[in-house]
């Protein structure tokens, strides 16, 4: 079935690339448009591209008829193979004029009803095609020529181009006629690809696909990974879909490298609970390259390249060396790691390679840039190999990924509105600083800047409350100190600042408490609470002078 599963609004920061392809198919009205290769890593959307590219041109314009059909690895003689083109290619071209989609859904439909169903639409080019068809079917390989030729005879025929869409192309190089893969079986298509009237958008695995002569000379058209903005989009699109809450941890979202299929996967695990914080959204992706979706589609993967135990054990070896391997390693490098015939050696890491779990380059191989499969990789050498525990492998990935929460010392106090109220903040810093440890320097700028802000707030509450307070925050590098009253002052949203009025500004002495507290801090945040407004300063800090030598003098 070609059609999408995503709505246009749930097909997020693709639509660049689809305006790009839809224009490019379009040129073919002229005949001028050219066959091209979309490539990027797995999961990344080339396939949901291909389906969305499809909907357009079937719903929304005339004049190119689209043809999509995606390689079954479970149908690769070439006698199924040319049954299956042909039957799809003929029933959504007969689909498209009038816009039939139950049509779409006729895939399975035998030659003698396709044939049937061609006399009633009374289709003589289509009827043709078929016929010919049928009367070469013994010699599977005219049969399959005529297959990959009908989308180009169609045009002679009509005079409509054809837009094909061809996904999972790689799967190609394992078309047969007695049971044994012949890859110059795929070169069959060069031909179709060059008419300039039926562009053949190509996508696959992608070091799949390089190693196949039939597409090098095809613009390469890159699907690249989703920015933070769109992964973070989606994201909250399948949050709302599974009627959940909660937002992936930007750590994460990083982690995922903008992998849709990553992404939903997480997603969709840590929705099991309705309200998933960030720890569950951790333990969701642990989980997923430990057991779930994620770990599945990969190994499955691996052991369509590595059938053998024993193969795969060692493949799982050598690719876990070359993650974690700064340089990159070449074949002989590999052979002495392991004590393998160099040929070996090199014929596992090429497979590594075509499977998409390491990177290729020059001669030598190198880690992937996919951290999922890192990861992935990582889990199935500590259990298949070091016989790692689901215990120790949660521990052990718990520790890895998930950032720790900082060591932080926390005081808080609740002040009186009143005169010098200040100075018992200021002092209670001083004390801080001093237990501490932290630069005198450092804690002097922030106590003149505290004193500001709890001034700001003694006079801005305006006796709504009796009380301020006052927060203090340490932990490695900084030091943020908070003021929070019930002053309704509001924050203008422009610039981040409270709002005053114009007779407060310009009374004489005042409006230079905000100037100053910008100028010993680092950074000012204002927010407005529940209880009132809340201002707080930020601070890097450092150990003091005095103790760093002291520390230096027992190093020594």
């Amino acid at each position: 079935m070609p059609f999408s599963s995503l709505k246009d609004g749930e097909f997020i920061d693709r639509q660049e690339e689809l305006s790009t392809l839809y224009r490019r198919v379009l040129r073919a009205d002229w005949g001028q448009a050219q066959s091209a290769l979309l490539f990027g890593q797995r999961g990344i959307g080339k396939s949901e591209l291909l389906k969305q590219l499809f909907g357009h041109l079937f719903w929304k314009q005339d004049r190119v008829a689209p043809f999509s059909y995606a390689v079954n690895p479970a149908l690769l003689s070439v006698a199924a193979f040319s049954k299956t083109y042909l039957i799809g290619f003929l029933c959504q071209r007969l689909a498209f004029p009038k816009k039939e989609q139950a049509l779409l859904y006729q895939d399975g439909i035998s030659v003698d009803g396709l044939s049937l169903l061609i006399e009633e639409l009374e289709a003589g080019w289509a009827k043709d095609i078929l016929d010919q068809y049928i009367q070469c079917v013994d010699d599977p390989l005219d049969a399959f020529r005529i297959a990959l030729a009908a989308p180009h005879r169609s045009v002679i025929a009509t005079g409509m181009p054809v837009a094909v869409l061809l996904d999972n192309f790689h799967l190609m190089k394992g078309l047969h006629i007695d049971g044994i893969p012949d890859t110059r079986l795929a070169s069959l298509f060069e031909e179709p690809i060059s008419h300039k009237k039926t562009p053949h958008i190509i996508t696959g695995n992608a070091s799949e696909l390089q190693e196949m002569s039939i597409v090098s000379g095809l613009e390469r058209i890159p699907v690249l990974p989703m920015g933070t903005e769109g992964a973070s989009s989606i994201a909250s699109v399948l949050i709302s879909a599974y009627e959940a809450t909660g937002n992936v941890p930007p750590l994460l979202l990083r982690h995922l490298g903008g992998n849709p299929f990553y992404l939903g996967c997480v997603v969709t695990k840590a929705c099991s609970k309705n309200n998933p914080d960030e720890k569950d959204f951790w333990n969701a992706y642990i989980q997923e390259i430990m057991e779930e979706k994620l770990a599945l589609s990969w190994s499955t993967i691996l052991k369509s390249f590595f059938p053998d135990l024993g193969m795969r054990r060692m493949a799982l070896a050598i690719a876990y060396k070359i993650h974690h391997t700064a340089e990159p390693l070449s074949c002989q490098r590999i052979a002495k790691s392991f004590a393998l015939p160099d040929d070996r050696a090199h014929d596992i890491a090429y497979n590594l390679y075509l499977a998409g779990i390491i990177r290729g380059e020059l001669g030598v191989f190198r880690a992937a840039e996919d951290q999922v499969v890192r990861d992935v990789i990582d889990c199935l050498y500590l259990r298949e190999v070091l016989a790692k525990s689901t215990h120790d492998l949660t521990e052990h990935f718990f520790a890895e990924l998930v950032p720790q929460k900082r060591h932080v010392v926390r005081y808080d106090m609740d002040l009186p509105m009143v005169k010098e109220a200040e100075l018992i903040a200021a002092q209670g810093l001083e004390q801080i600083g001093k237990n501490l440890n932290l630069d005198p320097e450092t804690v002097g700028q922030l106590q003149i800047a505290v004193i500001e802000a709890c001034i700001n707030a003694i006079e801005h509450s305006r006796g709504t409350g009796d009380n301020f307070h006052v927060s203090v925050a340490v932990d490695e590098d900084q030091l943020a100190v908070s003021v929070e009253s019930a002053g309704q002052e509001f924050i203008i949203r422009e610039t981040g600042e409270p709002f005053r009025d114009q007779e407060t500004v310009k009374a004489p002495g005042r409006g230079w408490g905000i100037k100053l507290i910008r100028r010993f801090v680092d950074h000012v945040e204002f927010e407005k609470t529940a209880l009132g407004t809340k201002i707080v300063l930020i601070k890097k800090i450092e150990k003091s002078a005095s103790k760093q030598k002291e520390n230096t003098i027992i190093h020594e």
